[in-house]
């Protein structure tokens, strides 16, 4: 194992607690208690006698061909189970599995979010991956403590680490050198990228963009109010932080985009993929994750792209998420979803993952492959920033219900409506009567 294997795997665990406390529950507010189906190993000994279908959910296209390649390894050693993989678009992935939950009709094997997880877990949707803890086939101390927690409900696992993500700057190099523009480094502050920002769009051609933004808590905003010093929840999950100047800083930088004409607004960029744009060559620079990694090496621009830390000076910040794949408590092929989710919790799975660079394996001791897999992109950046600068994920357990208020408020905002003063203000007081209710006020 190299260096800086060791030493990622040190420091994650060490934001472990933080990232736990965070993770303290999320989705719902059911009375439903957790499963009890899955606490037995009922894998056994003979590979051969494991038999039948099961369906396999997710969302991500790009991933597709990974996970293909994966299931043809899983069945090099399990010969005799079908897996059925079943993509779902993104947008309309858990309304999908909302109203197969109320028939007791979920995928046997399924993609999770932490904001998502506690309200499956709780309810007893989620069968436990305790018999497979219990019988060696997977540790959650193989993985970032952060993720392994939030997967968790009171130490007992309820989904396997796949992956972890982080946010950095995506740039495209051949349009800085036309520019003549400096890349993007470790001294660039939130108001460095607004000046180069603009600086850019000045100097390259008409239709050009100097940035284009995903205007979305995974991609920006809750990453600007971390590095601004801000908060989106209080650590005790009963107050919001959006009426804190600091947190309503961080909000005010995408605003401030738009305004000074860096970044197109929202209703261009609805009619124009932000993505689109930067595969394209159509705009500069933009905020982005590492999921964006098979995407780009698709596109037309791919020689030309590059990535660099997020911009933040002294407190460079970038909150650190990762999907985990969880089973229905439910499924009636338990045997055959036992062995996959042990299989993808594995090695083998996640070298697969790294080699791809379609996901950044959460397995501990597998990351260098993923940053090896494509040298040009720099994707080192992303692992840095997890060991470096990674925050938590704000999430409780009614953050399906003040996430669908973060969505209306500061929509208002960055289209102008409201000042981010004004929809901060706003959203902190809705934000509250939601978290007073959780806490049964």
């Amino acid at each position: 194992m190299s260096t800086s294997t060791i030493a990622r795997r040190s420091l994650l665990a060490a934001g472990g607690a933080a990232f736990a406390a965070a993770a303290a529950g999320c989705g719902g507010s059911g009375t439903g208690g957790t499963s009890s189906e899955g606490t037995k190993n009922e894998i056994g000994d003979d590979p051969a006698k494991i038999k039948g279908s099961i369906s396999y959910a997710f969302w991500d296209v790009n991933q597709h061909e990974m996970l293909e390649e994966m299931i043809k390894a899983f069945n090099e050693k399990y010969p005799n189970v079908k897996v059925s993989l079943q993509m779902t678009p993104w947008k309309e992935y858990f309304g999908k599995l909302r109203t197969q939950v109320s028939s007791k009709a979920l995928p046997d094997v399924f993609w999770m979010t932490g904001p998502h997880f506690r309200s499956y877990a709780e309810n007893g949707q989620l069968a436990s991956l305790k018999g497979l803890q219990d019988a060696g086939l997977f540790d959650p101390k193989n993985y970032p403590e952060a993720l392994a927690n939030m997967y968790s409900v009171d130490g007992e696992p309820f989904a396997a680490p796949k992956d972890f993500d982080t946010v950095a700057i995506w740039y495209n190099k051949k349009l800085f050198d036309q520019a003549g523009v400096a890349y993007p480094d470790e001294t660039w502050t939130l108001d460095t990228y607004k000046d180069k920002a603009v600086e850019l769009g000045e100097k390259l051609p008409d239709g050009v963009w100097g940035c284009a933004e995903v205007f979305s808590r995974t991609a920006s905003y809750y990453h600007s109010i971390a590095i601004t010093g801000g908060y989106v929840i209080s650590d005790d999950k009963k107050k919001s932080g959006y009426d804190d100047p600091k947190t309503i800083e961080g909000v005010k930088f995408w605003r401030d985009l738009i305004e000074i004409g860096a970044s197109p607004d929202l209703d261009y960029l609805a009619e124009n993929s932000a993505y689109a744009l930067f595969e394209s060559g159509k705009c500069a620079m933009q905020w982005s994750g590492n999921w964006r990694v098979p995407a780009m090496l698709k596109a037309s621009t791919k020689d030309d792209v590059s990535v660099a830390t997020l911009p933040g000076g002294d407190i460079p910040k970038t909150v650190v998420h990762g999907i985990g794949n969880c089973i229905s408590a439910f499924t009636k092929n338990m045997p055959a979803a036992q062995a996959l989710v042990a299989f993808l919790a594995g090695e083998e799975a996640a070298k697969i993952s790294a080699e791809s660079g379609a996901a950044n394996p959460a397995l501990n001791g597998t990351q260098d492959e993923y940053v090896n897999a494509h040298p040009e992109l720099n994707l080192q950046v992303f692992i840095d920033q997890a060991e470096k600068n990674g925050v938590a994920f704000p999430i409780s357990k009614s953050c399906p219900d003040w996430q669908e208020l973060e969505g209306e408020y500061l929509t208002k905002v960055f289209t102008g409506e409201l000042t981010a003063e004004e929809g901060c203000t706003e959203l902190a007081k809705a934000m509250n009567e939601v978290l007073a209710k959780e806490k049964g006020e």
